[in-house]
């Protein structure tokens, strides 16, 4: 299994937002780079009338150049033809390959709040220590095909609370980093994201 490489901006200062960050542009994808099997990622994902889209094929991930802690991050995200799998991932750490070091949140339909572990990351609250998902807490929450729906992914320390439209759905603690890359997950289907926002979380 190979992936595409690159210089991985910023891992060694992660950046903790004072503003409010628009993540995508709505143009075109500047500060992000993708990651695939193989060497070809450039008909996996393209910026259309402030959409990011995904073909979902081959399975690999977009990801931010920057690091980032301590933020809560907003995110759209819908199926436009048929229900398939994707995610959001967060913390995620090199080395780039498929699949990396990074907690997913899932976006495989139905399933919208799970958090997957991936890469060898781990949580010191999951049961049992060696399970590599923790189930969403309520049932889907998700809007039907062809409409989109909102991530509210918070991040602060070594915790990660989840929303899906408005409803959390996830709450972990005990994560083994608390800063990283951000990445929107390419696994077969059709997807697309739009308004990524990044807050700066208030200071307790």
């Amino acid at each position: 299994m190979t992936a595409t490489s690159g210089v991985w901006a910023g891992i060694n200062d992660p950046l903790t937002p004072r503003q409010p960050i628009e993540l995508f542009n709505g143009r075109d994808l500047t500060g992000w780079m993708p990651v695939a099997k193989g060497t070809n990622t450039t008909d996996i994902w393209w910026a259309t009338n402030g959409v990011i889209r995904c073909a979902g094929k081959p399975f690999g991930y977009l990801r931010t150049l920057q690091t980032y802690r301590d933020y809560e991050l907003l995110v759209d995200w819908r199926w436009p033809e048929a229900p398939g799998n994707s995610g959001v991932f967060l913390q995620l750490n090199p080395p780039d390959k498929v699949w990396p070091y990074c907690y997913e949140a899932q976006l495989l339909a139905g399933n919208a709040g799970e958090i997957r572990l991936n890469g060898g990351s781990t949580l010191q609250s999951i049961s049992p220590p060696t399970a590599k998902s923790v189930p969403r807490r309520l049932p889907s929450s998700e809007k039907p095909v062809g409409q989109w729906n909102t991530y509210d992914l918070i991040c602060r320390g070594h915790s990660i609370t989840v929303r899906v439209n408005g409803v959390l759905q996830n709450e972990v603690f005990g994560t083994s980093v608390d800063s990283g890359c951000i990445g929107l997950q390419a696994e077969g289907q059709l997807v697309e994201f739009r308004n990524l926002t990044l807050k700066p979380l208030a200071t307790p």
